[in-house]
């Protein structure tokens, strides 16, 4: 491969306390989390609004929320917000309700009684920007982080690229909510990938169609007919949710790959999209409830479970996990499946059910720097954890904590490593962060 060398001065366009990169799940928890404990942050996202997963990809709703065999919450804080926000419960409701695991029929058979905790994308985009304005925080969108300046062990300046063409921004704390650890990464830090990566997958939903309980089955046998016809490859679940009672969510495409290779990620997107219209088509000839379908959207990117994770100063493990294991510096508590989608099987997959456990602080401090925490499924977990932890409740969570932390070091002048963990606590639990397995698993 052949190289240039190329040197130009940059603009310093902003020197914020808190710079967050990515207004994700994790990014949104991070930045407002900063901003209401006092610190001036911005907030860069590649995309034209926040949202992540729910709005980037389509999420139906917030996974790992709950602990499942009793309905009861083990994130709050923001999540609770956020349902609030989006009319989903009743306000000062939403830590007092049983909820469903997810929207998926799937699950929602199970226990019909409970709420969802749903996410329909555009009411999401509404909340997200509603939440990051009025808590104070600068928002710049079509801006994507395009490298790292690192001095004396610290991230100095973080390159980000726009219509501006290439500026810089100078924080003095820097919260990396890319998801694949793009800041972590580009400032040197250690990071594993593994050897088998969880499939991408690009989601996609269906109009003016009425989803049941049977529909579900008969969507699912479709498929595994073709597949066996040799109509279509690869494929996951089907697990469909609806927005509306009149329109149907597909977490379905299932697609090898990293998404921090470009032309992997391009390829998900290209078969993604080639793989979501032949399984339409095939719903749409083989069952009559599909008579009136209309393919309404795709995600506008498609999705990654699982990149580069940092080699933090703690690594969950599947142990700690499968074991509850109680850490002193518990900042979020996690309790979705061990939920690993296989990369060269179709179908449903087995997913072992946990019991809550704690996500340790130390799992989002990256080794190597003072003033950078990562949130989020890049954060230092094996691989196994990681398919538990990296879900989307538990990755505002994860923000939640690092934007609070990051404010009490900008605030008291310590680095990332020296935030006391009694204070950052107490702040969290004052937010309505679930810190207390019990609660979840004896009811609230």
């Amino acid at each position: 491969m052949s190289t240039i060398h190329y040197t130009k001065s940059l603009p310093v366009v902003a020197e914020p306390d808190v710079l967050v990169c990515g207004t994700g799940l994790a990014g949104i928890g991070a930045a407002v989390g900063a901003a209401r404990n006092g610190a001036s942050v911005m907030a860069v996202d590649r995309m034209g609004f926040a949202g992540g997963f729910f709005t980037n990809i389509i999420g139906s709703a917030f996974d790992g929320f709950v602990y499942e065999e009793t309905g009861k919450p083990v994130v709050g804080g923001l999540v609770f917000e956020m349902l609030e926000r989006m009319g989903v419960v009743e306000p000062g409701q939403a830590p007092h309700l049983s909820y469903n695991v997810n929207g998926d029929f799937t699950e929602v058979e199970k226990h019909p009684d409970r709420v969802i905790p749903r996410t329909d994308p555009e009411l999401f985009k509404k909340a997200s920007d509603e939440i990051l304005v009025e808590s104070g925080v600068n928002l710049l969108f079509h801006t994507q982080v395009s490298d790292v300046i690192v001095k004396d062990g610290r991230v100095d300046s973080v390159v980000v690229s726009n219509k501006d063409g290439l500026v810089a921004i100078r924080p003095k704390y820097v919260i990396d909510a890319t998801g694949d650890a793009d800041v972590a990464a580009w400032a040197g830090c250690p990071y594993e990938v593994a050897e088998s990566l969880q499939p991408m997958s690009l989601h996609f939903r269906i109009g003016f169609v009425e989803l049941t309980f049977e529909l579900r089955r008969k969507c699912a046998a479709v498929l595994e007919k073709a597949c066996a016809a040799g109509k279509i490859g690869l494929y996951g679940g089907p697990w469909p949710a609806t927005f509306s009672g009149r329109d149907i969510y597909f977490n379905v495409i299932r697609t090898p790959g990293n998404a921090t290779n470009p032309q992997d990620w391009t390829n998900a997107e290209i078969q993604g999209r080639r793989d979501a219209w032949t399984m339409f088509e095939l719903w749409k000839e083989a069952l009559p409830e599909f008579k009136d379908a209309y393919f309404f959207t795709s995600g506008p990117t498609a999705g990654s479970r699982e990149s580069r994770r940092i080699v933090g100063d703690y690594t969950l493990t599947g142990d700690d996990i499968r074991g509850a294991k109680r850490q002193d510096d518990v900042v979020v508590l996690g309790a979705w499946r061990i939920d690993r989608h296989p990369k060269d099987a179709t179908g449903y997959h087995d997913q072992p059910i946990v019991p809550p456990y704690d996500i340790s602080y130390r799992t989002l401090l990256p080794q190597g720097v003072e003033n950078l925490w990562v949130a989020g499924r890049c954060h230092s977990a094996t691989s196994e954890a990681l398919a538990s932890s990296r879900v989307t409740a538990n990755s505002m969570g994860m923000g939640q904590a690092a934007g609070t932390a990051a404010a009490i070091a900008r605030a008291t002048g310590v680095d990332s490593r020296s935030v006391p963990m009694a204070e950052l606590q107490d702040r969290l639990i004052a937010a309505d962060v679930i810190l207390d397995p019990e609660s979840a698993m004896q009811g609230l």
